[in-house]
């Protein structure tokens, strides 16, 4: 790899790691960053954690990556951003910024001149991800969720890039691997603009899952094996599961919810999920499945907002 790396003031030259933070304008707390130069030519692979502040198992499994692939061979130039988020991270915000209340993943490429949340998009976008060729985006169940563990990547017009998505999703070796596509997401901005992009989740409840944060490591580890980010053995996950469509049920009211289900489960269409009830304990909405399938995420929360999901199927 020819010359020396700058990104947002920190630099790596060819061969070389650097680490620290980043000062980016308009976002006031520094960003941590970690570079690895490679010595050899090959792609830009950003690994991003914390882009919602309270997914602590992700948020290890890119700590934990930071040490690894630093010592290792890359080929190419790779980015890691244990947590992006940092004011989320610190305010113990859930799904949104702490002021602005907006989600980080819904406002990509953001604003330069923006919100809170939209000037961290934007900054993150121009940094990193427009000129990136691979995009890992690690999340898990903050801590209203429940889930098992799955993989997302984004269904394009180009159906080439889309078989190259899948395949590096499937080296992961999560269970189920989704095609869907969220506006405004990491992996659904970088594949527009046509690169390799997944979204991975595992842990859930905001509580610190070490398995879980070890498939995210095991998971990353492999597939960037698989197109030679770093040397070694591939390892062959059959038995994977994939799903074309990931539906999203959302709450009507205001009030408390009460599901009837577990993550994991296999439901099927008109099946009775929960109720949604007042806080005199009231029925206002019976709530039905829409789609045959296992709930890949739910909500765990009594309390519960007109608008919030309160699951989601994958079928």
């Amino acid at each position: 790899m020819t010359g020396v790396w700058n990104v947002s003031g920190m630099s790596a030259a060819p061969g070389e790691t650097a680490q620290g933070t980043v000062k980016w304008p308009g976002v006031k707390p520094e960003v941590p960053l970690v570079l690895v130069n490679g010595s050899k030519e090959g792609p830009l692979t950003v690994i991003l954690g914390g882009i919602h502040g309270c997914e602590y198992t992700s948020i290890d499994a890119a700590i934990q990556l930071s040490q690894v692939l630093k010592k290792q061979d890359v080929r190419g130039r790779l980015a890691i951003i244990p947590v992006v988020a940092i004011e989320a991270y610190a305010a113990r915000s859930i799904y949104v910024h702490p002021v602005d209340k907006k989600n980080l993943n819904r406002n990509l490429p953001g604003k330069a001149d923006g919100t809170e949340t939209e000037r961290l998009a934007h900054h993150l976008f121009q940094a990193l991800l427009k000129d990136s060729d691979i995009v890992i985006d690690l999340h898990g169940g903050d801590m209203n969720e429940a889930l098992v563990p799955f993989i997302i990547y984004s269904k394009t017009p180009d159906q080439a890039l889309n078989q190259r998505a899948l395949g590096f999703a499937k080296a992961f070796g999560i269970r189920y691997i989704v095609g869907s596509d969220t506006v405004g997401s990491t992996y659904s901005v970088a594949a527009a603009a046509g690169k390799l992009a997944v979204l991975a989740e595992a842990g859930q409840q905001g509580i610190l899952d070490p398995a879980g944060a070890t498939l995210l490591v095991d998971g990353t580890l492999n597939a960037l094996r698989s197109v030679g980010v770093i040397a070694g053995a591939v390892v062959e996950h059959p038995g994977l599961t994939q799903v074309e469509n990931f539906l999203w049920t959302r709450s009507g009211h205001f009030g408390a919810w009460y599901p009837q289900f577990q993550v994991g489960d296999k439901v099927v269409a008109g099946q009775k999920m929960g109720e949604l009830r007042d806080l005199f304990g009231q029925v206002l909405q019976e709530v039905f499945a829409d789609a045959t399938g296992p709930v890949l995420f739910s909500v765990t929360s009594l309390a519960i907002n007109a608008g919030d999901p309160l699951f989601a199927i994958g079928c």
